[in-house]
């Protein structure tokens, strides 16, 4: 029987929201499953078959661990982040679009020898956390205040994704979404909202229509071009030309052997049933490059069926419920917008995903958040989950009374005291 000395102790181990600890668990244990099922195609060639289920579990380890550790702070400790983030995020994003290392004919990572770095992981939440820190300082009926944030968040934004876009498109698209959210809620005036909008409608459109015109072959002549446009351009023609299909036959003969990736994630799914073939039993894991990375929810699906694909997203709604509930009990706007942004990535990086695996988005390289397989994304993930469960173990101490670790006049405050997150400005 537990003794009342125990007790606290071990409410101490978890502080926080417990049912985001809940669901980080659940969705840690599907991974673990689901990797190791996915991992077929990365034991070719390696001494032991377990080789990269161990070292994904051990950065999941690692993973958890720094979630644990950040989120036993006080949330304005967080504001020191984007200081070494955002600088060296730019830094190696640089270096990378120099000397980038390729993989899978993308260069996205840096070779450390014990991880694949992927600079653009630091440089979107380096970037958050910054807008967060701004919008929390923004006067909304002061002009100045208003034109000196947006143009501040504007141009990291952009420097950051102008870095990002030519090794991942996806990533820059998603980053600017989120930080465009947070500027809609935290105040930035709808002047500058749709002006906004209308230049980023218009670019984007441009852009979109030029990739869908211009013959490849000039493409690639474009030194002005990335070199990734060409890929581009193939998904935007797979995708938007899906319906042309004359009938099934022939897209199986001369189409699908074309487009592997998408091939194999539909057969994985049309052939899961309600209920799946059962964990270990997928046939497409084999024939489905990334499979235990950005086509995880493909085999998800195999293998656990369509109600364990529902058990997914159902996982990840709650989780954003619960950020949700975070964001309105905190008491400063910092907090608030920094659960907010974080919550959006975590949530939309979900949803990207899961809609590539299904064919409703043209393929991008967006993984699942704590459950694909990747030492940065992972590390990453855990550390947006370690700074939500902090903010709501800070507003649990303080509704007790009790004080978050480094509260105090320890705290850094690089500019002047927080505001009141419901004061009207």
């Amino acid at each position: 029987m537990d003794t009342t000395e125990d007790k606290p102790k071990r409410r101490q181990l978890l502080n926080g929201d417990r049912t985001i600890w809940a669901m980080v668990f659940v969705l840690c244990a599907i991974s673990l499953v689901e990797v190791f099922s996915a991992s077929s195609r990365l034991t070719f060639g390696k001494s032991s078959f377990l080789t990269p289920i161990i070292s994904h579990t051990l950065h999941l380890c690692i993973g958890l661990g720094g979630m644990w550790v950040v989120h036993l702070f006080h949330y304005k400790w967080y504001k020191l982040f984007p200081i070494f983030l955002v600088p060296m995020a730019v830094l190696l994003l640089g270096y990378l679009s120099l000397r980038g290392m390729g993989t899978s004919n993308a260069e996205r990572w840096i070779n450390l020898g014990f991880i694949q770095l992927q600079p653009s992981e630091l440089g979107k939440i380096g970037v958050i956390m910054a807008v967060a820190y701004w919008l929390s300082k923004l006067k909304t009926d002061d002009e100045l205040s208003q034109a000196n944030t947006f143009w501040k968040i504007l141009g990291l934004t952009g420097l950051v994704d102008a870095l990002i876009v030519g090794e991942n498109l996806s990533t820059a698209v998603l980053l600017a979404g989120v930080v465009y959210v947070m500027m809609i809620l935290g105040g930035i005036s709808w002047k500058r909202i749709l002006a906004l909008t209308g230049v980023v409608t218009a670019a984007g459109t441009v852009a979109i229509l030029f990739l869908l015109f211009v013959p490849p072959q000039t493409l690639k002549e474009l030194k002005f071009i990335p070199d990734r446009a060409l890929t581009w351009q193939d998904r935007l023609l797979d995708y938007f030309h899906a319906t042309d299909k004359p009938n099934a036959y022939e897209y199986a003969k001369y189409e699908a052997p074309q487009k592997p990736q998408e091939t194999h994630a539909n057969i994985a799914i049309a052939t899961s049933n309600i209920l799946g073939k059962g964990p270990g039993n997928s046939n497409e894991r084999d024939y489905l490059q990334e499979a235990s990375c950005d086509f995880i929810y493909a085999i998800i699906i195999e293998e656990l069926g369509m109600v364990g694909g529902i058990f997914v997203i159902l996982v990840y709604v709650v989780l954003l419920f619960r950020v949700g509930r975070i964001a309105t009990r905190c008491k400063e706007k910092y907090p608030a917008y920094l659960a907010m942004g974080l919550g959006m990535l975590l949530g939309l990086q979900a949803f990207i995903n899961m809609s590539v695996a299904v064919g409703l988005f043209p393929v991008t390289g967006q993984p699942l958040p704590l459950i694909s397989k990747g030492g940065t994304s992972i590390l990453m993930a855990s550390g947006c989950v370690g700074m939500l469960l902090g903010i709501s173990n800070t507003i649990d101490k303080e509704a007790r009374g009790e004080q978050a670790l480094g509260t105090g006049a320890d705290i850094p405050t690089p500019v002047d005291g927080q505001e009141s997150f419901d004061e009207t400005k």
